[in-house]
C-alpha cells in the first residue's frame, strides 16, 4: 500500500509543477509585477484565473488517474458493468436470423508436462465454455482453430457469459486485441493502457485492479501479430508466450485466455516455449451436415427454396468437396448466408473450382448484401462503402505488425500520416504567429506584455506536445467521450455527476461558471456588471460546459469509440460561444474585425492545446478527404450495424482479418450484384 501511495505522489509531481507554472503566468499577467490589481474588476479577474487553474488541475487529476485507492471489489464491479455494456455479442456475428451456428470444441493433449488439469466431463459447446473454464486448474486456457473457425466469437461469448455469472472473488474478463503490444512494453502496463483507453478507467484504478488480480485478460489474435516469414525466436508471438508464462498472481500462474490459429500454435508448442500451465481446446470444423442445417433453417432458404436446393444438395452429396471445405468455418458460413440473403443467386458458387474463387465471389457480394440488409436510405452506396473500407484496410496494412484495430485518435500518428502531422504543425504555427503579430504592436510595455507572450508560448508548447504518442494531454481521451446527443445516457451522466463519487470534483468545477454568472448579473456595487444581454449570451457556453462535465463521468466503452469526436466538438463549441459573443460586441461597438481577431485566434490556439488529438484527426480527414468520409466515426458506427465492422472496447476492427486482407487487395468488387432468383415452384401470380 505504501508503494501505491508513493506511485500516486510521483504521478502527481508533474501536475503540481504544471499548475504552479500556469498559476505564475496568471499572476504575472494580472498583477503586472507590482502594478497590482487596483480595481475591483481586476481583483475579480485574478480570483477567476486562479480558480480556472485549480479547475484545470482537478480535471488533470481525474484524467491521469492520480486518485485515492478504492475498494477493489467496487472497482471490479464498475469495470464489469463497463465490459457488459461494451461487449454485447451481436447475433449477426454468430449467424443472425435467430439461427446461430453451432460452435463445438474439444480439449487437446499438450506435448509438454506443465499443463493445466481439464474437466472430467467437458461440455464442448459454446454455452458450456465458462463451466469448462472454471474446471481448469490453473485457470489458463488457449483456444485454437483454423482461420475463421470462430475463435473471436468464442472469446466474446466467453467474456459475456463469464461476466454475467461472475462472483466478487473472480476477476473481470476483458477482451483485448494483441495487435499493438510492443516488444519492450511489460504485459501489465499494456493491459493498464488498454483499460484506460478502451474502457474509460483511470491509470491508478487500472493498476490497482491488475495488482489485486481482478482482471482476466482474454487475448485475441496471437496469430495476427507477425508478418509471414519472421523467424520464430524473433517473433512477437513468441515474446507474448514468454511474457504470459511469467505472468503470475502471487505464487500461482495468473488466469488468462488466449486465442491463436492452430498451425501457428502447433509450431510454437513444438518449439518448446508455449504458454505453460494452460489447457488447450480446439474448435471443431463445421461439418457439411451442420452447414446444411444452418442454411436450410434461414428465412431466405425457406422463401427461395429453388435457389438454395442445389447448394444444399451439393453439400449433402460431396461433404468433402470444394464448397464444403470453403464453408467449414462459422465466419465463412455466415458470410456466405449474408452475401446471398434475398439478393443474388447462390447457385453461382457451384461453378467455382477452388476455395479462393468461392471466397472472391462471396466477398464481392457480402458488402452489397450487408448494405441492403441494414438501410438503403443511409446515403451509402455499396460501391462507396467498398472503396472507403478498402482505404481503411490499406491504412492498417501500412502500419504492419498485424495491425487490425482502428483507433481514431491515433490515425494521425500512423506511419503514412506525415502530411496530417505537418498540416497540424503549420496550423499551430500560424495561430501562434497571428496571435503575437496582432498583440505585440499594441502591447503594453513591461512585464504585462512579456507575461502574455510567455502565456502564448506555453499554450503553443502544450499544443505541439500532442504530436507525441505519450505526451501530456490537458483533456485525456477517457474524459472526452460523450454519448449521442439524444441518448438516455445523458440522464445517467447528470445523476452520476450530482450524486456519485465525483460530486466534489463537479462542485469545484462549477465554481468558475458561478463566478462568471455573478460577474455578469450582479449589480455594480457588488462587483458585477448587471448586464442581462451579456448573461444571455454566456448562458449557452455554461450549458455546454455543464454537458462536458456530465459526460466525463461516463465510461468510454459504454459510449463507444465514436464518442471521442463528439467530445472534441463540444469543447470547440464551449470556446466558440464566447468568441462569437466577443465578435458580436466588437462589431456592435464599431471596433471592426481587427479588434476581435487576437482573442479569436488565441481561442483557436487554446483549442489546439486542449484538444490537439481532435485537431490532428481533422487534419488527417482533410488530407484523406476524397478517400474516406469526413464523418468517419458515423460511417464506422453504421458499418458496425451492417455487420462489416465490430467494436472491441473503444476501438473498431474489421469483421474478420481475412475480410480485411481481401479488401486491401481489391479496390473494387470483382462482380456486380445480380437480381434475386425467382423460384417457379413457389411463385404466386398477383
Amino acid at each position: 500500500m505504501k508503494a501505491k501511495r508513493q506511485a500516486g505522489r510521483r504521478a502527481w509531481v508533474p501536475l503540481t509543477v504544471g499548475a504552479c507554472v500556469l498559476l505564475a503566468l496568471c499572476l504575472t499577467y494580472v498583477l503586472g509585477f507590482g502594478e497590482g490589481a487596483r480595481t475591483l474588476a481586476d481583483r475579480v479577474a485574478l480570483v477567476m484565473m486562479v480558480l480556472a487553474v485549480l479547475t484545470l488541475v482537478v480535471s488533470l487529476r481525474r484524467g491521469t488517474g492520480a486518485a485515492a485507492v478504492e475498494d477493489g471489489a467496487a472497482l471490479a464491479g464498475r469495470l464489469g458493468q463497463t465490459v457488459a455494456g461494451a461487449e454485447l455479442l451481436s447475433r449477426r456475428f454468430i449467424g443472425g436470423d435467430r439461427v446461430p451456428v453451432r460452435v463445438t470444441f474439444a480439449f487437446r493433449h499438450s506435448a509438454h508436462a506443465r499443463t493445466a488439469t481439464r474437466p472430467l466431463v467437458p461440455n464442448g459447446t459454446l454455452d458450456g465454455l465458462v463451466a469448462d473454464y472454471r474446471a481448469v486448474r490453473p485457470r489458463r486456457l488457449v483456444i485454437t482453430g483454423e482461420a475463421g473457425a470462430g475463435k473471436s466469437v468464442l472469446a466474446r461469448a466467453f467474456v459475456a457469459e463469464f461476466n454475467r455469472s461472475r462472483t466478487e472473488a473472480e476477476p473481470v474478463p476483458v477482451l483485448l486485441a494483441l495487435g499493438d503490444w510492443g516488444r519492450q512494453e511489460p504485459f501489465r502496463d499494456w493491459v493498464v493502457r488498454h483499460l484506460v483507453r478502451d474502457y474509460g478507467s483511470t491509470s491508478a484504478h487500472a493498476a490497482q485492479l491488475m495488482d489485486l488480480g481482478l482482471v482476466l485478460p482474454v487475448l485475441d489474435g496471437l496469430d495476427e501479430m507477425d508478418e509471414p516469414g519472421v523467424p520464430l525466436p524473433e517473433s512477437r508471438a513468441q515474446q507474448v508466450l514468454d511474457a504470459l508464462t511469467g505472468y503470475q498472481s502471487g505464487l500461482e500462474p495468473a488466469p488468462v485466455v488466449l486465442t491463436c490459429r492452430t498451425d501457428l500454435y502447433d509450431v510454437l508448442e513444438a518449439s518448446g516455449r508455449p504458454m505453460l500451465d494452460a489447457a488447450r481446446v480446439e474448435i471443431d470444423p463445421v461439418e457439411a451436415q451442420e452447414a446444411v442445417r444452418f442454411l436450410a433453417m434461414r428465412q431466405d432458404a425457406v422463401h427461395r427454396e429453388g435457389a438454395w436446393r442445389p447448394v444444399l444438395d451439393e453439400l449433402r452429396t460431396h461433404p468433402q468437396g470444394v464448397l464444403a471445405r470453403s464453408l467449414s468455418t462459422p465466419w465463412r458460413l455466415v458470410a456466405m448466408a449474408t452475401a446471398y440473403e434475398q439478393v443474388n443467386d447462390p447457385r453461382e458458387l457451384l461453378g467455382a473450382r477452388t476455395e479462393q474463387e468461392i471466397t472472391d465471389r462471396m466477398f464481392s457480394r457480402f458488402i452489397h448484401a450487408s448494405v441492403r440488409a441494414v438501410d438503403e436510405e443511409a446515403g451509402y452506396s455499396p460501391e462507396r462503402v467498398h472503396a472507403w473500407l478498402h482505404q481503411l484496410a490499406l491504412r492498417l496494412q501500412a502500419r504492419g505488425g498485424g495491425a487490425n484495430t482502428l483507433v481514431l485518435p491515433e490515425l494521425a500518428r500512423s506511419p503514412g500520416a506525415l502530411w496530417a502531422r505537418a498540416l497540424y504543425v503549420v496550423t499551430v504555427g500560424l495561430l501562434t504567429l497571428v496571435t503575437l503579430r496582432t498583440f505585440l504592436p499594441d502591447a503594453p510595455q513591461g512585464s504585462l506584455g512579456w507575461g502574455f507572450v510567455l502565456l502564448v508560448v506555453g499554450i503553443t508548447v502544450m499544443a505541439l506536445m500532442c504530436l507525441r504518442p505519450g505526451g501530456i494531454r490537458l483533456l485525456p481521451h477517457a474524459a472526452m467521450g460523450l454519448p449521442p446527443w439524444r441518448s438516455p445516457l445523458w440522464a445517467v451522466a447528470a445523476k452520476t455527476a450530482l450524486t456519485g463519487r465525483s460530486r466534489w470534483g463537479v462542485l469545484v468545477l462549477s465554481v468558475l461558471p458561478t463566478l462568471v454568472l455573478w460577474r455578469t448579473l450582479a449589480p455594480e456595487r457588488l462587483g458585477g456588471m448587471a448586464d442581462w444581454t451579456m448573461a444571455s449570451a454566456i448562458l449557452p457556453t455554461l450549458m455546454l460546459y455543464a454537458g462536458l462535465v456530465a459526460g466525463q463521468v461516463l465510461d468510454a466503452a459504454v459510449i463507444g469509440p465514436s464518442g471521442w469526436p463528439r467530445g472534441g466538438a463540444l469543447v470547440a463549441l464551449v470556446l466558440l460561444c464566447p468568441a462569437g459573443v466577443l465578435l458580436g460586441l466588437s462589431l456592435r461597438a464599431g471596433l471592426g474585425l481587427g479588434t476581435a481577431l487576437p482573442p479569436l485566434v488565441l481561442f483557436g490556439l487554446l483549442y489546439c492545446a486542449l484538444c490537439g488529438d481532435t485537431v490532428m484527426y481533422l487534419c488527417w480527414l482533410l488530407v484523406h478527404l476524397r478517400r474516406v468520409p469526413f464523418r468517419l466515426s458515423r460511417f464506422l458506427d453504421w458499418c458496425h450495424a451492417a455487420g462489416l465492422i465490430r467494436i472491441t472496447g473503444g476501438v473498431y476492427q474489421f469483421r474478420h482479418r481475412e475480410f480485411q486482407e481481401w479488401l486491401a487487395r481489391h479496390p473494387v468488387p470483382l462482380t456486380r450484384p445480380t437480381a434475386p432468383a425467382r423460384d417457379s415452384a413457389t411463385a404466386r401470380t398477383p
